[in-house]
């Protein structure tokens, strides 16, 4: 039954996604988990740390069999996306056979504008995957549904659809993940975001008022767990920066109430323990290797169109007076943000202390080795330390290809760099 299948993801429709080790286990033995040459990298770079693209994973015997796997990102805005969204890419550009729909750190834009070509697809060949083994035999992906680009609402009834597949773990896994930001975080990163990108100085008091509770509207409206919105709400957001309409205010009978919604995500997580929330992803999903990921370093050196840089600190321009105002403003009319947010963090607590001593241990270390990555910054944000493929665009839009080094690693180790080919590369 739908219901039961959107109950929980321990239940009968156990769906963990995962990445497969059969197959990938030879292409994520990394380059670049073994220290390597440093890659270009801004100023400020620690030369004493070498550049590692790959940490490699505990052994997990119940992914040997895998060959189908599917990441699912549901990206709430200025909760991490673009961050999260390059650890998928970075791991399309250091093995030979991970695909992702979007274009960070491809410079050919237009590859992310086939995002709903991509989805598709993707979506198509897990289906296939899951009911006839011998089409497709390999579906390594991640996708992502970022609403205020690329317009998607079809989280929820394709998730519907991904449920109803055969449940066979040791076969095919799929797993759903987001990230939330504890709300004053939150409405101050719009408000440099704003300054950063948009040369736009908001009126965050009057936004905050205006824009209730935006995570929980893109986390539910934006994703289409509530019934459609009314012409009022999509009126009121209109104009409003990083903000998406609630969409209606009830949950579908389907998913039944916010932490049912919850219940479907295989992982919450929180910007804060971004490190953590990747690792979950990276054991969920099977993987030999976890790969490191590049820090946005937002706003940094960014100016007000030509004018004066933008000063340090959360609230530029604003008087601690004023600061204290938006804060009592947040705590007003933020309500549901905070709840949501409280929801990820103890849902993503109680996800680490269930973990086997040695994945404890092994998460630990993941996140350290992150934290010494990226206070050295040898991590470029545009290229891996080891790269394998390349983005080079087509006459249709843009392909992954080999390097000079992946086409060595694929005769290392017997991988067919002709199979798997995706048609919206």
């Amino acid at each position: 039954r739908p219901e039961a299948a959107m109950a929980t993801p321990h239940g009968r429709f156990r769906w963990r996604a995962s990445l497969v080790v059969l197959g990938l286990g030879g292409l994520l033995q990394a380059p670049g988990s073994s220290p390597g040459a440093l890659a270009q990298d801004p100023a400020g770079a620690d030369p004493a740390v070498p550049c590692t693209d790959l940490f490699q994973m505990p052994p997990d015997r119940s992914a040997a069999e895998v060959r189908c796997r599917l990441v699912i990102v549901r990206h709430i805005v200025k909760c991490a996306g673009t961050t999260m969204r390059g650890v998928w890419e970075r791991l399309s550009l250091t093995t030979l056979d991970w695909h992702t729909q979007s274009v960070y750190p491809s410079p050919t834009h237009h590859c992310f504008f086939g995002a709903n070509k991509r989805r598709r697809e993707a979506i198509s060949k897990m289906t296939r995957c899951a009911l006839d083994r011998t089409h497709y035999s390999r579906v390594h992906a991640a996708v992502e549904y970022h609403v205020s680009t690329d317009g998607s609402t079809s989280l929820a009834s394709d998730l519907q659809m991904l449920r109803s597949l055969p449940v066979e773990p040791a076969h095919h896994r799929v797993v759903l993940v987001a990230l939330f930001r504890e709300p004053n975080s939150w409405f101050a990163s719009v408000y440099r975001y704003q300054l950063a990108y948009r040369f736009n100085r908001v009126d965050m008091a009057k936004y905050i008022a205006s824009a209730e509770s935006p995570q929980l509207g893109h986390f539910l409206g934006g994703s289409g767990f509530v019934t459609n919105g009314t012409w009022r709400s999509q009126r009121r957001a209109r104009g409003l920066p990083e903000m998406h309409p609630f969409q209606g205010r009830f949950v579908r009978p389907e998913f039944g109430s916010l932490k049912r919604v919850a219940r479907t995500f295989d992982v919450l997580g929180v910007m804060e323990q971004f490190s953590e929330s990747v690792y979950l992803v990276c054991l969920r999903v099977g993987l030999p290797a976890c790969p490191h990921f590049a820090r946005q370093w937002e706003s940094e050196g960014k100016r007000i169109g030509k004018r004066e840089p933008i000063p340090p600190g959360k609230w530029p321009y604003y008087t601690d007076t004023e600061v204290a105002e938006l804060l009592r403003l947040i705590d007003k009319h933020a309500g549901a943000d905070r709840t949501l947010y409280g929801l990820a963090k103890d849902r993503l607590e109680a996800d680490l202390a269930a973990l086997e001593p040695h994945q404890r241990a092994a998460c630990t270390a993941y996140a350290q080795a992150q934290k010494r990555l990226t206070q050295a910054r040898v991590l470029n944000a545009t290229e891996p330390c080891t790269a394998l493929r390349v983005w080079n665009e087509t006459e249709y839009g843009c392909r992954l290809e080999a390097t000079a080094a992946g086409v060595r690693r694929a005769k290392e180790t017997g991988f067919d760099l002709h199979q798997n080919i995706w048609d919206a590369e």
